[in-house]
């Protein structure tokens, strides 16, 4: 989330430091790398508008409205089922370390299973059957 007013940067070479607080390594896997590395060698910020349309931001808003925009964008991800929502957040997580596509897809293999075990498994297909909104509840189930 950025207020259309926002400016993202990485001023450090204008001051002889470098970003050691993980700029160096976090910006190119956020952005493409050569507009990562133009940031990061110029010391020039980017505005808001072109930060979104790089992917570096996901919404936009009027100054004063960031936090409706962020409020709408939790509340989207809220309805959902809990645990499938948290085991996709640590897979994404966990898969961003240097693993190998093998070691990814064991991650990825392994979420399906572990849910088939829950209470909210169950429900959502019901849910969608029934035609009416899911009731999560976020639990294993019982056995």
């Amino acid at each position: 989330m950025a207020s259309t007013k926002s400016q993202f940067g990485v001023p450090e070479v204008k001051r002889s430091l470098v970003a050691a607080a993980g700029g160096l390594y976090r910006l190119p896997r956020k952005m493409p790398r050569h507009i990562a590395l133009e940031m990061l060698l110029t010391g020039d910020p980017i505005p808001a508008e072109r930060a979104y349309q790089l992917g570096f931001v996901n919404r936009l808003a009027e100054p004063g409205k960031v936090l409706d925009k962020a409020l709408e964008l939790a509340n989207q991800i809220t309805i959902n089922a809990p645990l499938a929502v948290r085991m996709s957040l640590q897979i994404v997580n966990d898969s961003m370390q240097v693993l190998t596509e093998k070691e990814q897809r064991k991650l990825s293999d392994g979420a399906l299973p572990a849910l088939s075990k829950t209470e909210d498994f169950k429900e959502g297909p019901l849910a969608f059957i029934e035609k009416r909104a899911p009731r999560w509840t976020g639990k294993k189930a019982k056995l």
